[in-house]
């Protein structure tokens, strides 16, 4: 079976899943996101491991464990009551790890890079939560989801927009194959789809935003996106490893999928809070 035609059948049979889980609940939201985080916190830490080994496997286990920890504060107010100790353990954990476990010599880049993963992915990429209403029902997820078809679009516009326009090699180094002609149609595009969501466009209003601040939001969106692809590009090509994960057939890991997710959305998250409110 081709590639493509994996990558086909999984989005088909994967799709209607991932909207049945969004709909149903707040329960079911935060357990889709939680199940995102724990896989990506684990492709975050094996990648990390294939330059520093040590203790490999038990690091794995631990990175989720902590990644949980730390989206736990942004699912209610009795956790988030609780994310200093949380957050102070979690790094206090890390901290004795390395020095029981790691040489000497790798022990700075080892801590950095291990303990990178559960804030960027736990602590800052949890925060789309915030993006959730309470509730059953779309309409309850409709800022997450168009945040999302934001970046997906940004992405795909990109693509092509390098593919027939791109001569300029944005960052050769990490990703070959992307260019500033690709960026800003990626941008252009991300912008264009956000508008149509707030009430200036023709849409349904979704964001209840001036056109002004509906440009600067896509804009900083597409912006994050594409530079939080990099990021996790520039970790992969380290790292020598060509996937982060292999759990979407066709497609890659979590962090191959939402590589522009855990930059953005977060950012997106606070600034409609700053301007919505």
């Amino acid at each position: 079976m081709s590639n493509l035609a994996k990558r086909c059948i999984f989005a088909f049979t994967a799709m209607p899943i991932a909207v049945a889980l969004l709909w149903y609940g707040d329960y079911t939201r935060w357990a889709f996101v939680l199940f995102l985080n724990a896989v990506a916190a684990y492709e975050w830490a094996k990648m990390v491991s294939a330059v520093y080994p040590e203790k490999a496997r038990a690091i794995s286990v631990f990175s989720i464990i902590c990644v949980i920890s730390l989206t736990l504060p942004w699912m209610g107010s009795y956790f988030n009551a609780h994310i200093l100790p949380i957050l102070t353990a979690v790094i206090l954990l890390y901290i004795i790890a390395a020095f029981a476990y790691v040489d000497v010599k790798h022990l700075f880049p080892w801590l950095v890079l291990q303990i990178a993963g559960p804030l960027y992915i736990g602590l800052w990429g949890g925060m789309c939560l915030e993006l959730f209403e309470p509730g059953q029902g779309l309409w309850e997820c409709s800022k997450f989801l168009v945040v999302m078809t934001t970046l997906w679009g940004c992405d795909s516009a990109a693509y092509f927009a390098g593919r027939f326009l791109g001569k300029r090699k944005f960052s050769p180094q990490i990703s070959p194959k992307k260019t500033w002609e690709g960026a800003i149609g990626g941008t252009l595009f991300a912008i264009f789809w956000f508008w149509i969501w707030t009430r200036t466009g023709f849409g349904i209003t979704v964001f209840d935003v001036p056109l002004w601040v509906a440009v600067v939001l896509a804009f900083v969106i597409a912006v994050a996106g594409q530079l939080g692809d990099l990021l996790i590009s520039a970790l992969k090509r380290w790292s020598g490893i060509k996937d982060a994960g292999e759990i979407f057939p066709g497609h890659g890991g979590v962090l191959d999928r939402a590589d522009s997710f855990y930059l953005a959305t977060p950012i997106a998250t606070i600034l409609l809070s700053y301007f919505q409110h």
